[in-house]
């Protein structure tokens, strides 16, 4: 071997020893609890192998009700979610140390499905309303609607569990339940069956912190890269999903189990057009909101800072790289 070959090889040996390796792969479980487009990011960035472009080994898993995932967290078997504000302020006034990271979803997306005969809110007294579970979302946004109606909840109105959206959308074509909180593209569905909506719970002008990234801030000291992998390809997915309407109907109809493609479209322009920010922080006045209303029934939630329930510093370093910035000027 000549004097030149050998400084090839060597100089290939250092190059690529010097390059960059690539970032080990993290087996990580993702836990989100309802089939409906809120989950649309989450979905779209498993779908787009982002997570896998960022070194993560994503298994998504489906509990239903949010409640039940904040058990499945608290006992360490996942540790992400896509859960919504609500859940995070219950159990961390239980003890728990959850924190929103991200938070795309500023308005309810949910909507009141009810019997025909049901034709206004006072003709609501006496019935059966199905939510997914108590603490979660619908139950929040169902209890605050119905207070602001002057309806008491539990009361006037019995509050039913069902354990997960589809089971009210069944529940309302048995007959066991006279409506329920549906968002779409469950509620469009419901329609198509001869419900009717009583409200849209988008439409009251008010801000909501709906799902979001959410993990515990142990995990988050723990896992510092694992954190910015994550959100760094979340952030890529609400690009995709935001910007890619073909192949985010295609995500939608395999995780909601809708094909009918009128649904689909109403479901995505409501979402990825009309609610999700293009940066995806939480609203602290939609947050502040379910403190209100969650501290009429429980004063200690008047204590809690909206600030204290979310942890942004990955998501503004991101954001100050101009990594999302760069996205959305391809």
């Amino acid at each position: 071997m000549n004097r030149k070959t050998q400084a090839a090889l060597l100089a290939l040996a250092l190059f690529f020893s010097a390059s960059p390796a690539r970032p080990q792969s993290v087996k990580l479980k993702v836990g989100y609890p309802t089939t409906v487009g809120s989950m649309g990011v989450v979905w779209v960035t498993k779908e787009a192998a982002l997570f896998e472009k960022h070194g993560l080994n994503v298994e998504m898993i489906y509990i239903a009700g949010s409640s039940k995932i904040v058990q499945a967290m608290l006992a360490k078997e996942i540790p992400i979610a896509e859960i919504a504000i609500p859940a995070v302020i219950q159990a961390n006034m239980a003890g728990a140390d959850l924190v929103m990271l991200a938070g795309p979803n500023h308005k309810p997306g949910q909507k009141l499905m009810v019997k025909p005969e049901i034709k206004s809110r006072t003709d609501l007294r006496g019935k059966k309303l199905g939510v997914t579970r108590f603490g979660t979302s619908d139950d929040f946004l169902l209890r605050y609607i119905l207070n602001q109606w002057g309806i008491q909840p539990d009361r006037e109105v019995a509050l039913v569990q069902m354990g997960g959206s589809q089971e009210i959308l069944a529940g309302l074509s048995s007959g066991g339940i006279d409506g329920g909180v549906l968002s779409s593209p469950l509620n469009l569905r419901a329609l198509k069956l001869g419900f009717q909506m009583l409200v849209d719970l988008s439409a009251i002008g008010v801000d909501y912190q709906g799902a979001g990234v959410v993990t515990t801030r142990s995990y988050v000291r723990e896992h510092p890269d694992v954190v910015r992998r994550y959100l760094k390809a979340y952030v890529e997915g609400l690009h995709r999903f935001k910007t890619d309407r073909d192949f985010s109907l295609k995500v939608l109809a395999k995780y909601s189990r809708i094909g009918e493609r009128d649904m689909l479209e109403e479901t995505y322009n409501h979402y990825a057009v009309k609610v999700m920010p293009r940066a995806p922080y939480p609203t602290m006045k939609g947050i502040r909101l379910v403190l209100d209303e969650i501290g009429a029934r429980s004063p200690k939630a008047r204590e809690i800072a909206p600030d204290s329930l979310v942890d942004l510093s990955y998501l503004k370093e991101i954001d100050s790289s101009g990594f999302i910035k760069a996205l959305y000027e391809r």
